[in-house]
């Protein structure tokens, strides 16, 4: 592992060397400067300063890192096609500026994940991109290096053979070294609690796999966020302010990491690891050092989201309501949602876990179909117990329901097939089952038992289609209609696809 470790870092940093003047659009522009001034704390007792100027000539700053003895490095992630130029200095003192500039180039990178541009209801890219979450919860040993990187390389090829594009990862920032959670694997330890102070070497190690899954165009959310429970982490605010500076001056250049404050649950009621305010105020210290634009949540208890409407949150992470009742499910999530920001539902649909019911193939398809009715980004689990058991846990394609998986995608299949991030989720606007729409052209309606339905558009003609949810290959053309008073095929579970016929 060490051994393949270091040949990536090599391979890597002749990469960086070779693209320094040309790095492509939302990669990652990365400088090392060398001072050969000796420091007894090198975090605390300097620090790093940038300002770039990029093409339309706004300004934009950011903070180095120390990296190891004499070499200190900052990072950008360009967001704009054109010349850059940047001005770097050290805080402590008087001392030469360093100057530079670099043309940054398109690329394929889909941009930073962020809220969808023309619908924030939706994730979608910075750039205008549009992005369709199918997420995968993975426990501890994701990052560890005892899990070898052939088994990781073969999860990793079957996560991207089924499409999945987003991975939520139990020990990401933080090490739980913890029974039935992260004990016995050898993940990255970002905080060195005896000297109160980052551990780089760790970084580097946890940065080696996240440029791995960048590459492969997969998304990553931290879990347990920043600060989480039976985890490694300062307790001070000034180291925890170290902290999440060192972090995000490392991670800031990454386009495919999502920002959690603090989890799982901060505030369970069991556990009370922090108080909403100082939840708030962990929030508020990483939203002044996010100069990057990173989205930003905390896990919340189940049913709960006491954060809703805090001035530091950018999208929402829900666990809960698990249930088999579609409609407590669909107005568990609603009412608990931000209408004008992405949602995650991270802990509502998990099967095997024993703090949720037993589903069935029929429930399971149902319930993630009421899900996406909501509007929110599915997190799926495959576990047999905790959340860190089963597939989910080991990720030994031996142990996976594939069968399960399998259901999840055919309804992320066909939100995909049609243009989802153009519809909003409101309620009311049908009389059965559950809409979202964009109201005047399409609307979207889904019955989990048939039956009868009359959607409320807006005035003028519509193309309708049923559309079969146990297979959505399965459709039956009704014509041009209004909306009103329409049978489903049968009893099964349908969705009613309509579209405007005027210009």
């Amino acid at each position: 592992m060490k051994v393949i470790l270091l040949l990536t870092l090599l391979i890597l940093n002749q990469f960086l060397v070779a693209n320094e003047n040309q790095p492509e659009i939302w990669s990652r522009f990365e400088k090392e400067i060398i001072r050969e001034t000796t420091f007894s704390n090198p975090f605390t007792e300097t620090e790093l300063k940038v300002e770039f100027t990029r093409p339309d000539r706004t300004k934009l700053s950011i903070t180095g890192f120390f990296d190891h003895t004499g070499v200190w490095k900052f990072r950008i992630m360009p967001d704009m096609i054109g010349k850059w130029k940047y001005t770097a200095w050290f805080n402590d003192g008087p001392g030469k500026k360093i100057s530079g500039s670099f043309l940054c180039v398109a690329s394929d990178i889909p941009g930073l994940i962020a809220a969808d541009e023309t619908n924030p209801v939706w994730f979608g890219f910075k750039g205008g991109k549009h992005q369709l979450i199918r997420s995968f919860h993975v426990g501890d040993r994701f990052f560890a290096d005892n899990w070898p990187d052939s088994e990781r390389i073969q999860f990793l090829d079957w996560l991207v053979e089924n499409r999945y594009n987003t991975i939520s990862v139990a020990s990401h920032l933080l090490n739980r070294n913890a029974e039935n959670r992260g004990k016995g694997w050898n993940t990255p330890d970002l905080w060195n609690a005896e000297k109160r102070q980052p551990n780089p070497e760790e970084y580097a190690k946890m940065e080696l796999i996240l440029d791995d899954l960048a590459v492969r165009k997969i998304v990553v959310f931290p879990f347990a966020g920043f600060f989480g429970q039976k985890s490694n982490c300062p307790t001070d605010s000034i180291n925890q302010e170290l902290y999440v500076r060192y972090t995000i001056s490392r991670l800031g250049a990454y386009w495919n990491t999502l920002y959690s404050v603090a989890g799982p649950e901060p505030l369970y009621r069991n556990v009370k690891q922090f108080t909403k305010s100082q939840v708030d105020k962990l929030g508020e210290m990483i939203a002044a050092q996010n100069t990057q634009g990173h989205l930003i949540t905390v896990h919340n208890e189940k049913n709960s989201n006491p954060f809703i409407d805090a001035p530091w949150a950018s999208y929402q992470c829900l666990q809960g309501p698990t249930t088999l009742d579609l409609d407590s499910l669909y107005q568990g999530l609603m009412v608990r949602r931000n209408p004008h920001q992405p949602v995650l539902a991270q802990e509502v649909l998990w099967v095997g876990n024993i703090y949720q019911q037993t589903y069935n193939d029929e429930q399971l398809r149902k319930n993630a179909f009421a899900i996406m009715m909501a509007g929110a980004a599915l997190n799926f689990a495959d576990n047999s117990g905790t959340s860190s058991t089963g597939f989910t846990g080991t990720l030994n394609l031996a142990e996976r329901h594939q069968d399960k998986h399998e259901i999840v995608k055919k309804v992320w299949d066909f939100f995909e097939s049609i243009p989802f991030y153009e519809l909003t989720p409101t309620q009311n606007l049908s009389n059965n089952g559950f809409t979202i729409a964009k109201p005047g052209k399409t609307y979207l309606t889904y019955l989990p038992n048939g039956g009868e339905v009359t959607v409320h558009t807006k005035p003028g003609n519509y193309h309708g289609i049923w559309i079969k949810g146990s297979d959505t290959n399965v459709r039956v053309n009704i014509g041009i209609t209004n909306g009103q008073n329409l049978n489903a095929p049968s009893g099964d579970d349908w969705l009613l696809y309509l579209q405007t016929l005027d210009a």
